[in-house]
């Protein structure tokens, strides 16, 4: 299949695209960072690189032929200041609107869009996004939805939630718990009472793998909530390294506040994916740590 990525330079993205290419699929990458692209990936993907030409964009994309589209490429901050604003619409929103304006003369069958777990604030599935970052994915979808309704293509929205693993491009939470291990002084973090549905990100790259190859079954539109289903605390996440590395971690906890709107519960309703795919299973935490764990050692 050909498959054009965003995101592919990406934490989700580096174990993606090896995935894609060793199942015989055909990528174009359209990317701001070519010389990573061309490090992870050589010569085995299509590259386009993103500039301010919409003419370049839509020729690149025609030429290539894509049945499918996997979206991940993103703008992510809790932040909520006009600067950030005008990045998160930029790339959230106009570059999102770009991309779907490239594939109207593409005989597209699968447009993959990519959420967040931040877009239901009170942990449920009505749409009320927590911070401004969600609230411009929950904005996107509209547009998505114009476009495939109109140019007849299939969509799919996968919304990860709490991902780690190895390779990331970001400190996320565990990175930070784990890290207190070796600080001298204590680490700051909120109280810690958060309730997430950890997922690796191994199982993050799969389940795109697995929706690829269920084209078929899927409806004209799908939301997925792309997680294991079951919630940890910060602090019991906390406590699971302690006892794998058989080490205390260094954590003040309270001694930040929570964020504003902190979303405090996010457990993902995976009814759509046992509809889907009723043999799935996904890698339970304790394991997913000594993995990540055993990559930080290497």
């Amino acid at each position: 299949m050909k498959i054009l990525i965003t995101g592919s330079t990406g934490f989700v993205g580096r174990h993606l695209v090896p995935k894609l290419i060793t199942e015989g699929h055909n990528l174009l990458e359209l990317t701001v960072e070519p010389d990573i692209s061309e490090k992870l990936y050589g010569s085995q993907t299509e590259k386009h690189i993103i500039t301010d030409d919409q003419n370049a964009l839509v020729l690149s994309v025609e030429n290539f032929k894509p049945d499918c589209v996997i979206h991940l490429a993103s703008h992510l901050t809790s932040f909520d200041d006009y600067n950030t604003l005008q990045k998160l619409l930029a790339v959230n929103i106009s570059f999102f609107c770009r991309v779907l304006d490239a594939l109207k003369n593409v005989d597209l069958q699968l447009f993959i869009n990519t959420g967040t777990f931040a877009e239901y604030y009170k942990g449920d599935n009505i749409f009320d996004p927590a911070y401004l970052y969600s609230a411009t994915k929950t904005a996107s979808r509209s547009f998505l939805d114009y476009y495939s309704q109109v140019y007849n293509y299939k969509q799919a929205t996968v919304v990860p939630y709490t991902i780690y693993g190895e390779q990331d491009t970001q400190k996320k939470i565990i990175d930070i718990i784990y890290d207190s291990i070796q600080s001298s002084t204590p680490i700051d973090l909120s109280p810690g009472e958060q309730v997430l549905d950890f997922i690796h990100v191994e199982d993050v790259a799969n389940f795109y793998v697995d929706l690829i190859e269920s084209n078929n079954k899927l409806e004209k539109k799908t939301n997925f909530q792309l997680g294991t289903g079951n919630g940890h605390t910060l602090k019991q996440i906390a406590s699971i390294i302690e006892d794998i590395t058989n080490k205390k971690t260094n954590i003040n906890w309270g001694g930040k506040p929570y964020r504003k709107s902190d979303v405090m519960l996010a457990v993902a309703n995976t009814n759509e994916i046992n509809l889907l795919l009723s043999t799935k299973s996904f890698i339970p935490i304790e394991e997913g740590i000594k993995k990540y764990l055993a990559k930080k050692h290497e």
